[in-house]
């Protein structure tokens, strides 16, 4: 038996009524997704094509043929755009606009742009070092370790010092619900010494309470926050810095797309109080100094590798020219300047480094210097190598100018995670290594190692040659991997520490308080006093 199923037919005030309901729940959707109301973000064209897909479904189920036709058109128009948009970005077309995302990329000469190492500010310790010691910090605290839990560590130079800065987090929603003041501080560790980390809950005598976290619920979040400060903006990068006299503050980075859907570039940072929620926005000339990076990490890398990919333009299937960053990164700082530093290999050969990049941190500027030698992976292996019997691993290394030789210092971790010795590998020339208990042995290592090499005819070049004469006040001595160094301070300059290597002169070890003695040693800004050539004038050996 045939039935007629009549068809729905809704009047106007019901298509209007359902419709209205629709748009209530994408708001309230949009309440928990935070899409950015920006033409250049994509997501939000996927959302308005899928709310009028459904609108056009719903219109179907009306009488008015002309609304359903007009709704239809709509549709197609949008993902027509969108489609448009998408092709159009694409760098087939657009190779030129990729390269130029990056301001500026400049050659320079390794010696005479990057001071010589300075031991004192060579972070020690990496990332998840400096976790594991602030967790160590807060576990000293139980009843607030129950109840919070450590931030995404930033590292930051605080009062010219590099800190790794974290704030107190809510370890969850109940947490949040019964803290709504906010969590109690923040934690420092600082990279240059593993027994400095503070847990911060006053600033100017003044208790802290930080409001506004990623781990806030409802308009205490901090992206919730800032979202309904300006729904348009696009934002990335939430680090937690801190201003010159210990406030706590976030900076986002507010960033548009040039080329579409794509090719992300910083424009400015909105700068959000941990505590009051107050917002500012700055344009990148107009940050304040303390901010220490503008440029986030990723679209900082992504933007050096157009650079160096599309160097002929997209149809260059011979790779000629081209140039990609290395796997690592690492946040560096040279003077006052913030940098990220980076290998670069050719595109196709992996295995070796044909120079590295440091991108300016703020200015979205980088320079490249030209030194062929071992990538970042094969010094780390380098380096394990040396302490394989100890089963100790490197850590990301940093590049330091150490006797105007390009080389690169690593941290080398137990099992545990914890710092146990320092090695320095060199750049062109990685089976040249040293390893030492402290930072100073590696370097003091480091230069006998270049002394007795190929390449010690350069290692003079680069500083001037000076001798001192006194009196050995105090002496100790150290021994690692055979290697000795003699630590000594003179009675004329108590707190000045003079490095001299056994391997110097026969008359090292047999030296002590007391006696008078002659060094030579090449002096070079930041650096530490590394003897090359010693005398004891108080006795004489055959």
């Amino acid at each position: 038996m045939n039935r007629n199923i009549p068809k729905v037919k809704m009047g106007k005030k019901s298509v209007i009524i359902t419709i209205m309901v629709l748009l209530l729940i994408l708001i309230a959707a949009n309440y928990i997704i935070l899409f950015p109301l920006n033409i250049q973000n994509p997501s939000l064209w996927i959302y308005i094509i899928i709310g009028l897909a459904v609108i056009n479904v719903i219109l179907r189920l009306s009488k008015n043929k002309k609304i359903q036709s007009l709704a239809s058109k709509l549709l197609m128009l949008v993902i027509t755009i969108f489609i448009i948009t998408i092709i159009s970005s694409l760098p087939v077309f657009r190779s030129k606009a990729y390269r130029s995302l990056i301001n500026n990329v400049e050659y320079k000469e390794f010696n005479s742009s990057v001071s010589p190492i300075d031991l004192k500010k060579v972070p020690i310790i990496d990332d998840e070092l400096a976790k594991l010691l602030a967790d160590k910090k807060l576990g000293e605290i139980p009843a607030l370790g129950s109840e919070v839990v450590i931030g995404n560590m930033t590292i930051q130079s605080v009062k010219g010092e590099l800190y790794y800065v974290a704030p107190l987090e809510h370890s969850g929603f109940f947490q949040w619900s019964r803290n709504k003041q906010g969590t109690q501080g923040y934690i420092m560790v600082n990279a240059t010494k593993t027994n400095d980390v503070q847990l911060v809950t006053k600033v100017n005598g003044k208790d802290l309470n930080l409001k506004y976290l990623n781990s806030s619920y409802l308009n205490d979040n901090l992206k919730r926050h800032l979202y309904f400060k300006n729904p348009t903006g696009l934002y990335t990068d939430y680090s937690f810095e801190l201003d010159d006299e210990g406030n706590p503050y976030w900076v986002v980075t507010e960033y548009s797309r040039a080329i579409g859907f794509s090719g992300e570039k910083a424009k400015g940072v909105y700068i959000v109080d941990a505590q009051t929620g107050g917002t500012t926005r700055y344009s990148i000339e107009d940050t304040p100094k303390w901010v220490d990076r503008i440029q986030p990490i990723d679209i900082s890398v992504n933007n050096f590798n157009y650079w160096g990919k599309y160097v002929h333009g997209f149809f260059n299937f011979s790779n000629r020219d081209k140039l990609k960053t290395t796997d690592g990164v690492k946040t560096v700082y040279y003077g006052d300047e913030c940098y990220y530093y980076t290998g670069i290999t050719s595109v196709g050969k992996d295995e070796s480094l044909v120079g590295f990049a440091l991108m300016n941190s703020k200015t979205n500027e980088a320079t490249i210097y030209n030194v062929a030698g071992s990538t970042e992976k094969a010094a780390m292996s380098s380096a394990e190598g040396k302490v394989q019997n100890l089963g100790y691993t490197a850590t990301f290394p940093v590049l330091v100018n150490i006797q105007g030789q390009p080389s690169y210092f690593m941290t080398l971790k137990d099992k545990g995670g914890l710092a146990k010795m320092y090695a320095i590998v060199n750049v062109e020339h990685y089976n040249i290594v040293s390893t030492g208990e402290t930072p100073e042995e590696a370097v003091a290592g480091y230069i006998k190692s270049l002394q007795n090499s190929s390449v010690s005819g350069d290692v003079d070049n680069t500083g001037i040659s000076k001798t001192i004469e006194g009196t050995v006040q105090r002496i100790g001595m150290s021994i690692n991997n055979d290697e000795s160094t003699c630590y000594i301070t003179l009675s004329e300059n108590p707190k000045e520490l003079i490095l001299v290597p056994t391997s110097v002169s026969k008359k090292v070890p047999l030296t002590k308080e007391g006696d008078k003695v002659k060094i030579n040693y090449i002096e070079r800004p930041n650096s530490d006093i590394i003897a090359n050539e010693f005398d004891n004038m108080s006795f004489e050996l055959k």
